[in-house]
């Protein structure tokens, strides 16, 4: 790499006829070429080409900024990657490894004179050719000029002389810590245990902690992954998404180790001004945390609606960590779709007695129909007494009254694959009607693309052994309620409707009593679907 100066790079910009006289840009790309150990031509190149895609960029301090983060730092690394690969030639390596050699020097064969006369004295090492491997200065060291001009200044230094005492009242020199707690040279440095590390870096955010929370008087910090309406405050490290360079869309926040080390990723869009570097121990109030990388205010809106109504049951069917959501299916998510459901199964824990219904489309489920129920190990003992954790689909009798249950969108399926002439009926009636003669669930053969149907399984538990109350089925189609033959079914459609809300269903039964000779009367059903 030749040696680089303002006026190269003015006069390289000039070429492309990108006339710049600010200063400041100019030493700024100075500094890009000796931080990334680019040529002048290399970062007029890359600069260029950056501009032209970008429409024609004005060079400023906010572009030179962004093209570092999108350009040269990757171009550097590049050139360095290619530069470590570099082969020498044969001849040159030959000159090159005798140099390396040492003179053999014996009493019987001593150094010679013009041998000891050619090496490099003491002030040519340490002259500035001496450490540019072949590069010419711009300029010469001994011919410099405005020698001892002050550059900087700080204080009142008017009048003042720069001498010293020339040993009188000499000053004594220590370090703080004492010498028995001094550095040595005692390392393990390619042997550092990753625990050891990891306690390092706790201690850290500990100790940092405990003094941002005493100065700024905070009562406790909260969980960076818990949930929140209200602002809370939260500490932790920060840290890139990926390996590299840190940009404002890449800031993620990492908690201690009681928090399991957690990460989740802050949103800096609303903040005016910041600085943030990796590895730097923050308390956050203002930033909003995007929890988990997925939008749970729906659910949370109907876990209010919950606690005001105080309903005696409530039927929760998946997806709960929905395996079409995009970020999702991007890869964005920051941490385990185990712990994203667990999350949600927490902030679902209310007061009334909570049924979950898996959906072929929970990621972090079996995928195969019928689906087995889901695994909560952690419940404790009183909340194992109101969950019930049931299969898709699931026949159930909830005080006297007989519910069917499924989360596979069974309306969706077949309204792409049902022929019918009739008018008289409208096709989900048509489809309930299907389902109910056919005493099955998914009575679809084949079924769509996206369903893993298991034969044997579905023989067993695919069926309905008898005519629901209430079937229950939610489908991306338009939500409805309908009584077809002494069956109502519901479709609450979806709490949420992309970035939107959605819909819930609510249902009031009142059991009949029993007939004069005994038989069971069907219950009188009121049914809603809600916007939520």
């Amino acid at each position: 790499m030749t040696a680089v100066s303002v006026e190269d790079i003015r006069a390289g910009l000039a070429v492309f006829d990108d006339l710049c006289e600010d200063d400041q840009v100019l030493d700024r790309m100075l500094e890009q070429c000796i931080c990334h150990q680019m040529d002048c031509d290399d970062l007029i190149n890359e600069w260029v080409a950056f501009s032209t895609t970008k429409g024609g960029l004005k060079l400023t301090l906010d572009i030179l900024e962004q093209f570092e983060h999108e350009v040269t730092w990757v171009a550097a690394r590049r050139r360095l990657h290619c530069r470590s690969f570099k082969r020498i030639p044969v001849a040159s390596r030959a000159s090159h490894f005798g140099s390396q050699k040492r003179a053999l020097t014996t009493p019987e064969h001593p150094q010679s004179k013009r041998s000891t006369s050619s090496m490099l004295s003491p002030r040519l090492l340490l002259s500035p050719a001496s450490f540019s491997a072949g590069l010419t200065p711009s300029q010469k060291y001994s011919s410099r000029g405005a020698r001892g001009e002050v550059v900087s200044t700080f204080g009142t230094v008017q009048g003042t002389r720069w001498v010293g005492k020339k040993g009188k009242n000499a000053i004594r020199v220590e370090l703080l810590e004492g010498q028995d707690q001094s550095l040595g040279s005692s390392y393990k440095f390619m042997f550092q245990r990753l625990r050891d590390i990891r306690n390092v870096l706790i201690e850290k955010i500990e100790e940092l902690g405990e003094e941002l929370r005493s100065h700024f008087k905070i009562e406790e910090f909260s969980p960076v992954t818990l949930p929140a309406q209200d602002p809370i405050t939260v500490l932790g490290q920060v840290c890139c998404d990926s390996n590299g360079k840190l940009n404002a869309q890449s800031v993620l926040l990492e908690a201690g180790q009681d928090q399991g080390g957690k990460r989740v990723p802050l949103d800096l869009s609303e903040l005016k001004e910041y600085s943030l570097f990796p590895g730097q121990v923050r308390d956050m109030k203002p930033i909003h945390l995007d929890l988990t990388c997925l939008n749970y205010d729906p659910l949370l809106d109907l876990i209010g609606v919950i606690t005001r109504d105080h309903p005696d049951v409530c039927i929760l069917l998946g997806p709960f960590v929905d395996s079409k959501h995009e970020q999702i299916e991007k890869c964005q998510l920051t941490e385990s779709y185990e712990a994203l459901f667990l999350r949600c199964v927490c902030c679902s824990m209310v007061g009334c007695h909570l049924v979950f219904v898996p959906s072929q489309r929970d990621v972090h489920h079996h995928f195969v129909y019928p689906q087995p129920p889901f695994i909560m190990p952690g419940l404790s003992k009183e909340d194992k007494e109101r969950v019930s954790l049931v299969s898709d689909p699931s026949t159930l009798l909830i005080g006297g009254v007989t519910f069917g249950l499924t989360s596979t969108d069974i309306f969706f399926h077949m309204g792409a694959e049902e022929i019918s002439s009739l008018t008289s009926s409208d096709r989900f009636t048509r489809i309930v009607k299907h389902m109910l003669t056919q005493r099955s669930y998914y009575p679809l053969y084949p079924p769509a693309e996206e369903i893993n149907l298991d034969y044997e399984r579905f023989q067993i538990h695919g069926q309905m052994l008898v005519t629901p109350d209430v079937l229950i089925v939610p489908s991306e189609l338009r939500y409805f309620i309908k009584d077809v033959i002494g069956c109502v079914c519901i479709n609450p459609g979806r709490l949420t409707k992309g970035q939107v809300g959605g819909t819930y269903g609510r249902l009031l039964i009142q059991r009949s009593p029993p007939s004069a000779d005994g038989k069971r009367q069907s219950p009188c059903i009121a049914s809603q679907v809600v916007k939520i």
